[in-house]
């Protein structure tokens, strides 16, 4: 009786808060805002409502990590150079948010989805031999996103059990979030939820959507993030090999006192603190045993289940600062090669950068893209999606 009243208790407060939330928030999430697109946020990272109903006839979702944020103040980001376009890009992602992360999502988003395309820009850090790590999942774990996934009929019951069971696996740090990813299985996949299952989910998602509504809105007003902002004027395709001369002379500016072709600033952090350290440290390193492989071949069976067509990107390491550390040059040209294996069994277009390890001005540290890096990954990026627009 206690538990039936403690949960009836808490089931008003959910409800009270949640109508109060909703009479907040309002209902509009469409920004029709640019701004939106290229937003490196959490909430809406987590929230694939907001990322759907901003989802253009011609927008591609572009799925990576902390690239997304290195750039922003540079003319090389995706968002400048790529704006004005007949597409747009909807990026997904910031540090840490990997391939389990971005299978989910894409299969949240994927009924809102016009165009029948996505990218996945792969980092060969992701695939040490630990994969993501649980503590990481957890904090980038969203359980709006999870749901959505689950309600997504033209995903395949293998898809989704992969999914599911990954999940739980990496969700062992959080056991109250552990439980209500047992609730939703029970309510949407299983479909041997209880009376209390039931209610409580209700309850529950009634909640956390308000609640989520109302933080991306402040969050969006408070990154001037505009409902019908002006939209860019139409541009001619970029002219790369100007983008380029461009990059070799402002990474040349920038990189004048390192043989790792960093930015000078991020050299001498690295040289304060561990450069040392980091001398012959990753002689053993090896990326082709990763559970990280079996993610990012979820995030292709999702795209398979829901008849989209995949580009990964695959980023180099940087040469140099690798060749310091002692990584075997064998080993990285392993996992290129288990990329582009992976890539051509499952039907992925590649955009192979690879080759790029020593390029000069690729690189603004140790492992993020800058100048000629961004331009490369643009035209990349302009190649895959020009064609659909």
């Amino acid at each position: 009786m206690k538990k039936l009243q403690a949960f009836g208790l808490a089931l008003l407060l959910f409800l009270c808060t949640a109508t109060g939330l909703h009479v907040l928030a309002g209902r509009r999430l469409e920004f029709n805002d640019p701004k939106f697109n290229a937003w490196v946020n959490d909430e809406k990272l987590l929230y694939s409502r907001a990322i759907c109903e901003n989802l253009g006839p011609n927008t591609i979702p572009v799925f990576g990590s902390s690239e997304f944020r290195h750039g922003r103040s540079t003319p090389y980001h995706a968002a400048k150079v790529l704006s004005g376009q007949p597409f747009q890009l909807m990026l997904i992602g910031a540090g840490y948010y990997q391939s389990l992360f971005h299978a989910t999502a894409l299969a949240a988003i994927g009924p809102a989805m016009e165009q029948d395309q996505a990218v996945l820009i792969l980092s060969p850090q992701w695939f040490k031999p630990s994969g993501v790590l649980p503590e990481v999942y957890t904090s980038r774990f969203s359980e709006y996103n999870f749901v959505q996934m689950l309600k997504n009929d033209k995903l395949s019951q293998q898809t989704k059990e992969y999914i599911i069971q990954r999940t739980k696996q990496l969700l062992e740090p959080d056991p109250a979030m552990g439980e209500r990813v047992e609730l939703y299985e029970r309510v949407l996949v299983t479909k041997d939820a209880s009376l209390w299952d039931k209610l409580h989910y209700k309850a529950w998602t009634t909640f956390l959507e308000e609640k989520m509504t109302v933080g991306l809105l402040l969050k969006a007003k408070a990154a001037g993030i505009r409902h019908d902002a002006p939209q860019p004027a139409p541009r001619p395709a970029p002219d790369w090999a100007a983008l380029e001369a461009q990059a070799d002379a402002d990474g040349a500016k920038a990189n004048t006192t390192n043989q790792f072709g960093m930015n000078d600033d991020f050299y001498f952090l690295y040289k304060n603190t561990m450069l040392k350290s980091k001398k012959d440290s990753m002689k053993q390193a090896d990326y082709t045993q990763s559970p990280e492989y079996g993610d990012l071949i979820c995030f292709l069976n999702v795209c398979r289940d829901l008849g989209i067509r995949p580009l990964l990107v695959s980023l180099p390491v940087n040469g140099p600062w690798y060749d310091y550390m002692g990584f075997p040059q064998q080993n990285r040209q392993a996992y290129y090669q288990k990329i582009r294996d992976i890539a051509a069994e499952y039907g992925a277009e590649l955009a192979d950068l690879s080759i790029e390890e020593y390029t000069p001005h690729f690189f603004e540290d140790n492992t993020h893209i800058a100048w000629k890096g961004w331009v490369k990954l643009n035209e990349s990026l302009y190649r895959f999606a020009a064609p659909a627009a």
